[in-house]
């Protein structure tokens, strides 16, 4: 006989109510409770009965963002994503949830979420190469979108940002001003494989290639210690006189230790961040950036969630791609040397 949630409860020690708010992510509960319910999810191969809860709740409530567990964090750069995906879906009177997998074993928890009924959809963040929970979503024959790109053969569709064209168009607007060594301060990829994090400094390094200029890639931790790493009294480290950056906290950090050497952003060394806006220290300003609207992106993904939920077929356009725009603040300028 099937485990019920009754079985469950009893198992974990919990109430039977308890189990529903840990599957659903309904409300909050303690990592121990938690665990103890997943436990014994696990132990007795518990699967809600998803029909049953559909002909009861025949509307769909909710939508999953999904984010990678290698995050400690979720910033304002991510939340404009969710922004987006609720503006595309809230006419539809479905609400977007932002699901925190807690437990040791994420993916189990993440299908036993899915199998709860509390998601009808879900858009993957910081998607990685061959992404585990995509393969599980598909499994499950879950609306999936993502944004990011997996590279998965016939995987969920998606929308993500032109990379090439991102790092080309700040290679050639530092180029312009006539930076020729250029420090390209990037998020470290050793604990993350999202796909965007690879991409940045693979298409960074061919489009310094193809504008024939040097190019130093430093993948540093998200610390502000990082950043003060790569300047010195005299400006940045091996003659290098412009900074390209996805890193938020080490190019505060940059900007900290430049002030307290004399130097003058963007007078003694320039600074343009991709796909990041982060204010510095400077006069409360924040520095120039190559960035996608990433509101209408999560838009774009939500439109294309709603139609998959739908049943509507996919556009013939698998995996679109949006171009970064430049926002000048003003931490370029024309290189001294």
């Amino acid at each position: 006989m099937a485990a019920t949630r009754a079985d469950v409860a009893r198992a974990a020690g919990v109430s039977p109510s308890t189990v529903t708010y840990v599957l659903s992510g309904q409300r909050s509960t303690r990592s121990s409770t938690r665990e103890r319910v997943m436990r014994a999810v696990r132990e007795l191969d518990y699967h809600p009965n998803t029909a049953a809860r559909s002909l009861a709740s025949p509307v769909l409530r909710s939508v999953g963002v999904l984010f990678r567990r290698q995050r400690s964090t979720i910033d304002a750069n991510d939340l404009d994503y969710v922004d987006g995906v609720c503006r595309a879906l809230a006419p539809s009177g479905i609400q977007v949830v932002i699901p925190v997998m807690t437990s040791s074993t994420p993916l189990i928890e993440l299908r036993s979420l899915v199998r709860s009924g509390a998601l009808g959809g879900v858009v993957l963040m910081d998607v990685a190469d061959g992404d585990e929970r995509e393969a599980m979503l598909l499994e499950e024959k879950v609306p999936t979108v993502l944004i990011g790109s997996s590279d998965r053969a016939g995987g969920a569709p998606g929308i993500d940002a032109d990379f090439a064209q991102m790092a080309h168009a700040g290679v050639e607007h530092l180029t312009g001003l006539g930076h020729r060594h250029i420090i390209a301060l990037m998020r470290e990829t050793a604990s993350d494989d999202a796909h965007a994090r690879q991409d940045h400094t693979h298409e960074l390094l061919r489009a310094a290639q193809k504008l024939g200029v040097e190019i130093l890639v430093r993948q540093v931790p998200e610390a502000a210690l990082a950043g003060a790493d790569i300047v010195r009294s005299g400006g940045l480290i091996e003659g290098c006189s412009a900074v390209l950056s996805n890193n938020p906290a080490a190019v505060v950090g940059l900007a900290c230790a430049a002030q307290a050497h004399g130097l003058s952003v963007p007078a003694d060394l320039s600074v343009l961040t991709l796909g990041i806006t982060q204010d510095s220290v400077r006069r409360g300003e924040a520095f120039s950036e190559l960035s996608v609207n990433r509101e209408t992106m999560g838009a774009e993904a939500g439109s294309l969630l709603l139609r998959r939920l739908r049943g509507e077929p996919d556009p013939s356009q698998h995996r679109g791609l949006m171009p970064a725009v430049l926002t000048d603040r003003g931490s370029t300028a024309l290189c001294r040397s």
